[in-house]
Parts: C-alpha cells; structure tokens; sequence
C-alpha cells in the first residue's frame, strides 16, 4: 500500500545501462565503467566523485549508494562478472552482475558520452538465485517467519503448478486495487462512461503516498485512465480513493464474488486507503483495534461518523506493524489468481482492452523477456505485509499467474529477500 512494489537495493537515475564480462578485455567506455561497478562491491576505495556524473551525485548521496551495496553484498557477496545482456546504444545496456554467494543481480546502466564517460544511470535491481531448485525456493518462503502462501497456476487448467497454502487468507495490501479495477472495467462495459471520462481531484479523496497525487492542486481534471493507470503502476493512494468513490464501495464488495473471491465478507466495509491510515496510524492504533472487533453495519457507521472526523494531520506513522493480520485488505493468493484471470478475460471486449496495458506499466521485478513476452503485474505492502501477484504469457502464448503472500504481525517483513525469492520463482516455473 505504501509502494508500487518495485522492491530494489540501489536507486535508478536516468535511462538504461550496461555492461561486459569483468573477465574480458575492457576496450571501450561502457565495458570499463560496467568493470567499475563491479568492482563498487568490493573493499576497493570509494571512487564516487570520479566515477558518477553530477546529476547522478545530485540524486544519490556517497553514503547512500554505499548502503544500498553493502545491503546487496551482505547477501549476495562481492561480483566476480557482469555480461551485458542487451546492448541498447553505445552508451547504455542492461547486463548481469555475477556475485560470488550464487546470484545473479540484473543492471541497467548509462553513460555520458564525451570522456571520461562517468556514470549518469545506475540501477541494482533485486538478486536472483542461480542454482535454486523450485522445491528449495517454496522450502524458503515457507521458512519465512508468520504466514506464508503461494499459489502457480497455468490459466485455464483450474490446477496449481505449485500450492502453498493457496487457500490461506492473508493481508495483501495495495494487491486490494485489483478489484476496484476490475469494477471500473465492470462499469466501462455497461454504464455510459469510456475511459477518457474526465473526474476532478476532490481535496476530501486526498490519501497519503505512496503515489503522488495528494500533492496535486485541488480541481485538477483526471480520466479514469489515468486514475487506473497511476492506481496500479505507482500504487498512487489518492488515485485508489477517487476511484473507490467513482465506482461506490458497495459495488466492489460484490464485485470481488464475481472476480472469484471466495470469503468477500473479509472486504466488508471495503476500506478506502485513507480510512484505513485513519484507523491504524491515529490514536496509537486504538481505533483500529476497536473497529476490527465491530460487524459490518457498525464498522460502516465507524468510517461513515468517526473516522471522517480524524484530520489528516492526526496521523503519526509508526516502523512496527499495526493490526497487520486484522485491519487490512485479505484475499487468498488462489483468489488473486483468479482475479488476475478475470481481467485478462475482460480485456477481450472492447471496454476491457487498456487492463493489460495499465498492468503492465510497472512489472514489479525484472522479466525475462526471452521467457514472458508479457507481465501484467500488482503488488502490496505495510509494515508486516507483502504480497506480489503476477499475469504472465509465455513465448508460446499460454497464459500464467503467480500469486505469494508474507504476513508476520510481529515484525516488519524483509522485503527485498521476498522479492529476491519470488524474482528466482518467475525464472523457474515449470512449464
């Protein structure tokens, strides 16, 4: 909820980037600097004011850069190689960092074009296990600590590839957007409204980020595309909410039975993101508690009188969870499958057709494009959640979901070692 789940170590400034075997013989500008960025990983002195140009330094401090590596290094140990995997210009390429613990880190990189050609674009993106089996990677995630589920299906057979308690009802949070937009599309095919529908930016539907439109000014013209595409690539909170009040709450609690939601009543009230920051993060969590021992009815009445009285400036975020398996969003990750499945059903009328593209804005984690020609893609997170679903096509035109969730109550999650898990998964999903 708090992100667009593209979890990674470092920060991306720029463009693209590249990079070369660190074993071979580095005759041109971009395979030196992808040497230099291997060598970043190690014990080597600092070379970042040399190394990086000014518009890199101006957006990523030394010290940050040097966390970001020592977090990856930590897990992955220091890189021995990088080969470039896709040249896109003399001055920019994708490539993959080999590091000596048995990962593979994908980067992109760009370089400026007049000597000494320092570095404009770097990004680290998350690690993927090399020699992992399937198996030994399900064993992981369910070593996590709290719950864990996973659910694999090819679309279509109505049989798991791979089931982890794919039944289990977690918290999944911003993963909840699908099922606004999959009203939205509901409404596009009967009522009299298109995408292109403009609304206004209403200052009481004003959430907080993740996203951006909360800092917008107050009146500004938005189409129902943009809502859609901002709610599900950069899981823009503000957006989420004036989509919520576009479509009506009540509509997507009943929308989520027809999306194949087994346990809709869970989403009942069917929270706005604002509301249910009001409810955890004001009164030290007081009211979320007492919200989540009321039924239905009266939790209605609690968001409908209490909570519209709490002020925005009332809220003080906390680094622990809160209410983090009681006071959410749930689905089970077979439910997410199936959602994910209904869309890519909807977007073969007309009305329908922008749902792939809007999901594939964001793919969350770097896809294998010699193995998924598409990757449709929501992610969820707070402190003590994540989850990660994904709608896949593969070279031969059969269609796939991923579907895994994390919820520990206790503590918050480790968010990059979730992703890192799930990126190795999407490589190896037998088909």
């Amino acid at each position: 909820m708090r992100r667009s789940v593209l979890i990674c170590f470092a920060i991306a400034f720029g463009i693209l980037g590249a990079a070369t075997s660190s074993s071979q013989l580095m005759t041109g500008p971009l395979e030196r600097r992808l040497s230099d960025a291997c060598s970043l990983f190690g014990d080597h002195p600092s070379t970042y004011d040399t190394l990086f140009t000014a518009g890199f330094k101006a957006q990523v401090s030394n010290a940050q850069l040097t966390a970001a590596l020592q977090q990856l290094a930590a897990i992955c140990g220091p890189c021995t190689e990088v080969t470039i995997t896709k040249r896109t210009s003399s001055l920019a390429a994708t490539a993959n960092a080999r590091m000596k613990n048995g990962y593979v880190i994908p980067i992109t990189i760009a370089i400026e074009e007049a000597a000494p050609h320092r570095i404009s674009s770097l990004f680290f993106r998350n690690p993927i296990r090399e020699a992992s089996s399937i198996d030994s990677l399900v064993a992981e995630i369910k070593m996590l600590p709290g719950k864990t589920s996973l659910y694999i299906e090819k679309l279509g057979t109505g049989k798991p590839i791979v089931e982890h308690n794919g039944e289990l009802m977690l918290p999944i949070g911003s993963t909840f957007k699908l099922y606004i937009l999959g009203e939205l599309a509901r409404r596009l095919a009967t009522d009299s409204i298109t995408w292109a529908t403009v609304t206004t930016l209403n200052p009481s539907l004003k959430s907080f980020p993740s996203g951006r439109l909360q800092d917008w000014p107050d009146g500004a013209p938005l189409t129902l595309h943009t809502l859609a595409s901002l709610m599900i690539s950069q899981s823009d909170n503000t957006a989420t909410d004036h989509l919520l009040s576009f479509v009506v709450r009540e509509h997507v609690e009943r929308m989520q039975m027809a999306m194949g939601h087994s346990k809709p009543l869970l989403n009942k009230p069917f929270m706005s993101t604002r509301e249910l920051f009001l409810l955890k993060f004001s009164d030290n969590g007081a009211r979320a508690r007492r919200y989540y021992a009321l039924g239905v009815e009266q939790r209605r009445a609690m968001l409908k009188k209490e909570i519209t009285s709490v002020a925005y400036d009332d809220i003080s975020f906390v680094p622990t969870p809160v209410c983090a398996d009681s006071v959410e969003w749930f689905a089970s990750t077979h439910d997410l499958t199936k959602a994910m499945d209904w869309i890519r059903n909807a977007a073969n009328s007309a009305a329908g057709k922008p749902l792939l593209g809007i999901l594939a804005i964001n793919p969350g984690l770097e896809i294998d494009e010699k193995q998924w020609v598409y990757a449709g893609f929501k992610g969820g997170s707070e402190t003590g959640v994540i989850n990660m679903t994904y709608l896949l096509k593969d070279i031969r035109g059969d269609w796939y979901s991923v579907s895994a969730s994390w919820c520990n109550p206790a503590a918050p999650v480790d968010e990059a070692k979730f992703a890192t898990l799930i990126g190795t998964l999407l490589r190896m999903i037998p088909r």
